[in-house]
């Protein structure tokens, strides 16, 4: 079978529709000129209309034959109203005005004529000023030697245009421009990664949509604009035309595309910008291989009337993440963890791995900080600790450092102090919310938190509207990433904040309340339910957690807030080891414990109760005789300070039970658990959760000097309390089921100690997850019941 050729696509033509402006609204839905403009699309052609050139100072003849001069076919739909008489000639309408020009000018003209049966509204039919006039302009027409088509309806003029457009011969020729023409800036000697994006980027513009536009958006010196180089110069055979506009000023964007025209010799000194505008945009829209980048917009709705349609590319580069209506939004993230790995060890071949991934876990992966970094430790002698040294110390020294050579304009810090100072000057609100994230982790920060603080940016996070506002400032800049229940704030930026910061005063009439002091007290108002043994609370905890353990960090200047830190410390080192976690416990319960006791005194109740749950976390850490030890000197102290019965105190003598019973002092625990249990069902009631928790204490030791049988009865007994006051799945009520199932285990009833463990662990599961140790006892304990029933261990997996 024989080929044929491909034959050439002609270029569009550049169609002008000249119509009064009730055509362009009547009739609903589908107006007459809507139908118009999609009968040129349909034939392959562009419209010329006066979107096109920007209003100026000229008399309104020479702004229509400016327009005209830039089209290949006139079109007019004549309807029943003249429409509005020129300025300085009143007699004539501009629609008549137009005809006369294309008249003259010899360019190929079809009129349509709406027909008298054509239905319509009162807006579309009448006119009641210069009806005569109109009637008089319709009748003139067919005098003018043209044949002229009468329409009833915009369906029957769509298809009736596009059938006349389809007659009118068409040039193969393209419009002539120059050759290949590009001001791409040079490319980054040492650019690395980007392989996804790049790949994403060209599939995206390769999509054969027409004029497809990309949104390269996220935050400064996240690495759009070396990107969008680096692709321009990667596919730089693919385009002809290759144009870079610095968009971040609107007003300068115009003088930006003259140049452009000027370069492909669409253009003269004496053209006015709207002419220039006209002709680049006829010429591109006619013809493929271009490709457009404007750089650092921000703006989407200044840019719309500047971009173009035909087969070409256009690239944005911004910090804003909205341009869905102009094109696809194409976030660019930091640099993975290998990226930035390779970009420090290319530059500074010196760098260990360890090295490079320490300083780019410092630096968040951010591409122009970690370019900065690399530069620096190439051209000097500091090493990676001297590096990480001033980066906690000197940042915005560190990060203001421009080096010569550097493909960036500027540096991190003079990029961010602008965004800043700006922020400071539009929305101070904005500035302030940002400077309380910046005081706390560079995690997610739940919006809810920030409705806890007692200053301005409280009040503005409190009020829906304006922290809405404020949350809509953030994400346009790029300055923060804000999702409809959180706002993070990048780790460099951060610090760069809290360097411009870290003395200024929150509250006028409270000197103390320094930004270090302010996130703590704003945690501390905002922490969670009491963490111990509540799984319920426990969401929440982590996603404070970070926040917490960066704000009480030793280095930060929180000290008139002493009281609230050791307290959040305490807080968290419950969580972490309610969760099964008491080695990440151990450090905050000793901070905790040495601040209450520097600040307080060793009788301080607040000191007392931090000794106690230091005492449990080292007994959890299998540190029993150091547990033992510092629970009998914080029980004695409690009995002296708060006397033998108060609850406090008998949490002392539960602990230090538990710690006999640790060390195998098995009778010892028995009689002091007695005696608590004793105590608490006095003090505090039978069904109180701590009496329930000497219960279990003493049932444990039952069960450890043989005594099955009345543990068993305990434990029952405890088991009935614990489900109707906790509920069936609280911790508390999953120990005493494994407990019972021990005792029951212990008894020689394996069938019914499988049934209980299979059950509790199910639940531990669900409450506790796979790794808890409550949840890995379990699964031992019920391991030991299939064993010695005779099934196959593993099954308890």
């Amino acid at each position: 079978m024989a080929v044929g050729e491909q034959g050439r696509k002609a270029p569009a033509r550049r169609v002008f529709l000249s119509h009064t402006s009730e055509l362009a609204e009547w009739p609903r839905p589908r107006s007459f000129v809507a139908a118009a403009k999609d009968a040129v699309a349909a034939a392959g052609d562009a419209v010329v209309d006066m979107s096109a050139f920007t209003a100026r100072d000229v008399s309104p003849e020479q702004l229509d034959r400016e327009m005209l001069a830039e089209a290949d076919i006139y079109v007019l739909i004549a309807g029943f109203r003249y429409g509005t008489p020129v300025r300085g000639r009143p007699e004539v309408s501009y629609c008549e005005q137009e005809f006369e020009i294309a008249t003259a000018s010899g360019m190929p003209r079809l009129v349509f004529v709406l027909a008298e049966d054509t239905e319509g509204p009162p807006a579309l039919i009448r006119d009641l000023e210069h009806g005569a006039k109109q009637e008089a302009f319709r009748k003139r027409l067919p005098d003018s030697g043209l044949a002229i088509t009468m329409v009833s309806s915009p369906g029957e003029l769509a298809t009736k245009l596009e059938r006349a457009l389809n007659r009118v011969p068409r040039s193969l020729a393209e419009p002539k421009l120059a050759g290949r023409i590009s001001n791409i800036p040079a490319r980054m000697a040492t650019f690395t990664g980007r392989d996804e994006l790049l790949a994403g980027l060209r599939a995206a513009l390769c999509s054969g949509q027409p004029a497809v536009v990309q949104a390269l958006n996220g935050m400064g010196g996240v690495g759009k604009t070396t990107t969008a180089i680096e692709y321009a110069h990667r596919h730089a055979e693919d385009y002809d035309v290759a144009w870079w506009i610095p968009a971040e000023d609107p007003a300068l964007v115009t003088s930006h595309l003259v140049d452009l025209a000027k370069a492909l010799d669409l253009a003269t000194e004496k053209d006015s910008p709207a002419v220039v505008l006209a002709r680049l945009r006829g010429a591109l829209q006619s013809r493929g291989r271009w490709l457009v980048v404007f750089d650092n917009a921000e703006d989407p709705a200044a840019l719309r009337p500047l971009l173009f349609a035909g087969d070409g590319h256009v690239i944005i580069t911004s910090r804003n993440p909205d341009w869905e209506d102009l094109g696809a939004a194409l976030p660019v993230r930091e640099f993975t963890r290998p990226e930035s790995v390779q970009l420090l060890r290319t530059r500074c071949d010196r760098l260990t791995e360890s090295d490079a991934d320490r300083i780019a876990d410092a630096l968040g992966d951010l591409p122009l900080a970690v370019n900065q970094a690399a530069r620096l430790l190439a051209t000097s002698s500091l090493t990676a600790e001297g590096y990480l040294e001033l980066l906690v110390g000197r940042i915005h020294e560190l990060m203001g450092r421009h080096e010569k050579g550097s493909s960036y304009p500027v540096s991190l810090a003079a990029a961010w102090t602008v965004s800043f100072d700006q922020l400071a000057r539009e929305n101070p609100a904005a500035l302030n919310i940002l400077t309380l994230v910046a005081w706390l982790a560079p995690e997610p920060v739940p919006l809810t938190l920030l409705t806890h603080h007692q200053g301005d940016a409280g009040a503005t996070a409190r009020d829906p509207l304006a922290f809405a506002d404020v949350t809509a400032a953030l994400r346009s800049r790029g300055m923060a990433e804000v999702t409809t229940t959180t706002i993070q704030l990048h780790r460099v930026p951060a610090a760069l904040l809290r360097a411009r910061t870290r003395d200024d005063v929150v509250t006028e009439d409270d000197p103390d309340s320094t930004w270090p002091v302010a996130a703590v007290r704003l945690l501390y108002a905002g922490q969670a339910d009491d963490p111990w043994v509540n799984p319920p609370s426990w969401p929440r905890w982590h996603e404070l957690l970070p926040h917490l353990l960066f704000v009480c960090d030793p280095h930060r200047a929180w000290q008139p807030a002493a009281r609230e830190v050791a307290y959040l410390l305490d807080r968290a080192a419950s969580y972490l080891q309610t969760r099964g976690d008491p080695r990440a416990a151990l450090p905050l319960f000793q901070r905790a414990y040495a601040l209450h006791r520097d600040r307080l005194g060793q009788d301080d109740p607040s000191t007392l109760t931090s000794a106690s749950n230091l005492a449990a976390d080292l007994s959890s850490l299998g540190e029993y005789q150091r547990a033992r030890e510092l629970n009998e000197d914080t029980l004695a102290r409690r009995r002296r300070v708060l006397g033998n019965d108060h609850p406090n105190t008998l949490d002392s003598a539960n602990n230090l039970a538990v710690g006999f019973s640790s060390l195998g002092e098995y009778q010892r625990a028995r009689e002091l658990d007695e005696d608590t249990l004793t105590r608490r069902r006095r003090v505090l009631g039978d069904d109180h959760p701590d009496t329930l928790s000497s219960a279990n204490n003493l049932a444990v030791d039952l069960s450890s000097l043989g005594e099955y049988q009345r543990a068993r009865e305990l434990d029952e007994d405890t088991l009935t309390r614990r489900r109707r006051v906790l509920g069936d799945d609280h911790p508390n009520t999953l120990t005493s089921a494994n407990n019972l199932a021990v005792d029951l285990s212990s008894l020689g009833e394996y069938q019914r100690a499988r049934e209980l463990d299979e059950d509790t662990l199910t639940r531990r599961r669900r409450v506790l997850g796979n790794d808890h140790p409550d949840t890995l006892t379990s699964v031992n304990n019920l391991a030991a019941d299939l064993s010695n029933l005779g099934e196959h261990p593993e099954s308890a997996s």
